[in-house]
């Protein structure tokens, strides 16, 4: 998608659209993007994905972001040796969000928020006597897990809660192949 036709499509969507979710793939654009919405509203809230270290102009990207998703790929290529590393770094180039998450496979995730100066580590969630089947779309099923909670929890879950949801919410994702019913009886 181009930013033209971007501005185009957001332009006529209706105002009390709040939230919009970037994948840092085109950096360059991604970047416009973001500050055509910033200009529509001073309320938005934009989150990114940053997963592909090669990618020049993330970093720019995460800086005008609300949320961060860093993936572990993204923070071992920027010299980070762990996800909690990456946060504490992170949340000094990434000023204006308010929220910084960094997943790290089977060693689970990390949180930083910015109103409380909570940074939160947890493992990745476990389903007893379940295996792992399909890793495809798990970091996915985290973003969706933390974006659910901002959205419908932001006032009543605490970071803790958050985190464990979309932690839970990944665990079960790698125990199937696919999508279907993955957030289950969470």
């Amino acid at each position: 998608m181009t930013y033209d036709e971007f501005a185009q499509a957001t332009d006529s969507l209706e105002s009390s659209t709040s939230w919009y979710h970037f994948e840092g793939r085109t950096p360059d654009i991604v970047i416009q993007c973001i500050r055509h919405l910033r200009k529509q509203s001073a309320d938005v809230k934009i989150s990114v994905e940053l997963e592909k270290r090669q990618r020049e102009g993330l970093q720019e990207i995460a800086c005008e972001a609300d949320v961060v998703f860093y993936s572990k790929s993204w923070a071992i290529g920027n010299g980070y040796s762990g996800a909690e590393e990456c946060l504490r770094h992170q949340r000094t180039l990434a000023a204006k969000a308010f929220l910084l998450c960094c997943t790290w496979g089977d060693q689970g995730a990390a949180v930083y928020e910015s109103a409380t100066g909570s940074h939160l580590q947890q493992p990745a969630h476990v389903l007893p006597g379940k295996s792992v089947v399909d890793t495809v779309g798990a970091g996915d099923t985290f973003i969706a897990g933390i974006l659910y909670s901002c959205l419908v929890h932001a006032d009543d879950w605490t970071l803790l809660q958050k985190l464990t949801f979309a932690n839970q919410l990944a665990g079960r994702k790698v125990t199937q192949e696919g999508f279907a019913n993955v957030a289950g009886n969470i």
